[in-house]
């Protein structure tokens, strides 16, 4: 991915766009940007809704060390206070899957973004992630794709940073939408909502909680239904 700012601090894919999507639709539409809206499942009325791109954060700094500075989010060349604006300010930042944050890592505590989540699990090492089990697409757009499962949470959208990417599916939600996990602990997989906008169901009845899941059980995400397949339990565990 090629982050970029534009003048106005949206953060946009260079990859895909040549200028800003947000400023662009903003000079189209005369408002905000609308970015692939979720569709409901079934019809009968429309998808008003957008999906969040990633809220503005307020000047100053909050309780996580992140800040933003006032002089980073002003157009260049702008006057103020009798100086002018020759260069954007480069500060490191972190891709978090959400917004893009800066971080001041002078100061002491700050988060460092170099740093890997440890495994919960004694047995297992920081870096070694391995699959524990599969979703393969049944039904869908992405008919035949398979997904990997790993320990812990596996979020389900369509963002491409997402643990599970269903990308054709417009009736699932960008960012968790569901989510599939994995206990090493008592070695166990449950599927269950999230924040997504449609239903979600186990073996076509709704769920509302998180459900146990067992082999070749299907789960229903937007139009996409997907086997579960899993790989660790009771026969073989990574830990062991």
């Amino acid at each position: 991915m090629n982050m970029k700012v534009c003048p106005k601090g949206h953060f946009y894919d260079g990859d895909t766009n040549v200028n800003c999507p947000v400023c662009e639709a903003e000079k189209r539409q005369g408002g905000a940007a609308e970015y692939g809206a979720t569709e409901p499942v079934g019809g009968g009325y429309s998808a008003g809704g957008i999906d969040s791109v990633g809220e503005t954060e307020p000047i100053g700094r909050n309780s996580n060390n992140y800040y933003y500075n006032e002089e980073e989010t002003r157009p260049l060349g702008e006057q103020r206070g009798g100086f002018t604006d020759t260069k954007p300010p480069t500060r490191p930042f972190r891709d978090t899957g959400e917004t893009m944050r800066y971080v001041d890592s002078s100061v002491p505590g700050a988060d460092n973004y170099n740093d890997q989540t440890l495994p919960h699990s004694p047995g297992m090492v920081a870096g070694f992630t391995p699959v524990v089990g599969w979703l393969v697409c049944i039904e869908g757009p992405d008919r035949g794709h398979d997904y990997r499962i790993r320990t812990g949470y596996n979020h389900i959208g369509r963002a491409e940073h997402m643990d599970i990417c269903i990308r054709g599916d417009k009736q699932i939600s960008r960012e968790k939408h569901a989510l599939v996990a994995y206990d090493d602990t008592e070695k166990v997989f449950f599927f269950g909502p999230s924040d997504g906008k449609n239903i979600v169901r186990v073996n076509d009845k709704m769920v509302m909680v998180p459900t146990q899941l067992h082999a070749y059980d299907t789960v229903t995400v937007g139009t996409s239904k997907l086997i579960f397949v899993p790989l660790c339990g009771e026969n073989f565990n990574w830990n062991e």
